[in-house]
C-alpha cells in the first residue's frame, strides 16, 4: 500500500482524506499493526490509489494473506512480469524447517510447475 501511495506522492493524510478513510487506519495498515481490512476499505483505498489491475489483485490478496512475506511482495511489485496469479501461488507454499528460497527462485519454480 505504501509503495502504490508514494508511486502517486500522497501523504497518508491526502490518501485518507480522497478515500474517506482515517487517516490512522491507513497508517496502521501500512505499518502492519493492522491487518485485514475490509473489502470496502480496500476498494476505497484503490480508487484513489489507481493501480494496475495486477497490482490491484496483488493488493487484494494481501489484504485476505497478511501474513505473506514482506521481501516476496516487494520482489513481485518490483517485476511487472510476475502476474498475480504466480504471486499467489508462491505466496502460499509452505515449507518445512528454515529453509526458504529466495523470492526469484521461488517465483522461477512457481512459474515451472505452472507450465
Amino acid at each position: 500500500m505504501r509503495s502504490l501511495r508514494e508511486r502517486r506522492t500522497l501523504t497518508v493524510r491526502e490518501l485518507s482524506q480522497l478515500a474517506g478513510v482515517d487517516h490512522a487506519y491507513v497508517h496502521r495498515l501500512e505499518t502492519g499493526e493492522k491487518t485485514s481490512p475490509s473489502s470496502d476499505v480496500v476498494g476505497k483505498l484503490l480508487r484513489v490509489l489507481k493501480p494496475t489491475d495486477r497490482e490491484a489483485e496483488i493488493v487484494r490478496f494481501l489484504a485476505d494473506h497478511p501474513d505473506s512475506d514482506d521481501e516476496l511482495v516487494m520482489y513481485v511489485l518490483a517485476d511487472a512480469s510476475i502476474g498475480a496469479e504466480i504471486f499467489a501461488a508462491a505466496a502460499g507454499v509452505r515449507y518445512r524447517g528454515s529453509a526458504r528460497p529466495d523470492p526469484a527462485t521461488l517465483i522461477e519454480r512457481v512459474r515451472r510447475a505452472f507450465e
